[in-house]
């Protein structure tokens, strides 16, 4: 099974610019007097970057060694603060009630349903009381669904593109409701769009089809 540190071998997943979801949220955090942010699955820096540029502290995970060194790399030219820590999502080495919000950007897809769940608990552990998290996640419109082997409900082992080998999880709305049970949902948004990242076999172009959800402890 791949990992994403293998895929951090290759340049071409050290990706730059910020999410839209992410340049979005961070006037209204602002005006809301959010400080502290943890990026996790920072991965190369692209919204940990966007957000220290815009006056956040700002704390990047990844259980990446390869992406972390790619992300201290990209902040470095930015001149930006590198608070980074190599931890697994499902066990964060912080403190219960440590952060005023949290971002997770196309990394919570990757895994089994129990595993995504632990990483969910952790979020929450992590959040203080009325701290909010930002997420986007795979849906079970996305093209990539039905793709390899399925090893359980909605998780599938990828054929194809680039992320063949990793098990990727596809949330259907009652699903993800129920994943993230222990938080309000403030907004959950269905996301369409050309995948500039990827292709489908034979490099044709492909649409992604994500969730975007804005959630509250």
């Amino acid at each position: 099974m791949r990992s994403w540190d293998d895929l951090y071998a290759d340049r071409e997943f050290h990706w730059e610019g910020a999410e839209s979801a992410v340049i979005e949220i961070a006037a209204e955090w602002r005006e809301r007097g959010i400080t502290l942010i943890h990026d996790l699955g920072c991965g190369a820096g692209r919204n940990m970057g966007f957000l220290q540029g815009e006056g956040f502290t700002v704390i990047g995970s990844d259980v990446s060694p390869r992406g972390l060194a790619a992300c201290a790399v990209q902040l470095g030219r930015a001149s930006l603060p590198r608070t980074l820590v190599q931890a697994d999502m499902t066990s964060l080495p912080f403190r219960d009630a440590a952060f005023d919000a949290t971002i997770s950007i196309n990394v919570l897809n990757h895994g089994s349903r129990a595993l995504l769940q632990a990483a969910a608990d952790e979020i929450h552990r992590t959040l203080r009381p009325g701290g909010e998290v930002l997420l986007t996640v795979l849906n079970t419109w996305d093209w990539r669904f039905g793709s390899g082997e399925e090893p359980e409900p909605n998780s599938w082992m990828l054929a194809d593109g680039p992320e063949a080998g990793i098990l990727h999880h596809f949330f259907d709305e009652p699903d993800l409701r129920e994943w993230l049970g222990a938080f309000e949902i403030v907004r959950l948004e269905r996301e369409r769009g050309l995948q500039k990242r990827s292709t489908a076999p034979g490099n044709r172009p492909v649409h992604r089809d994500q969730w975007q959800v804005l959630a509250r402890k």
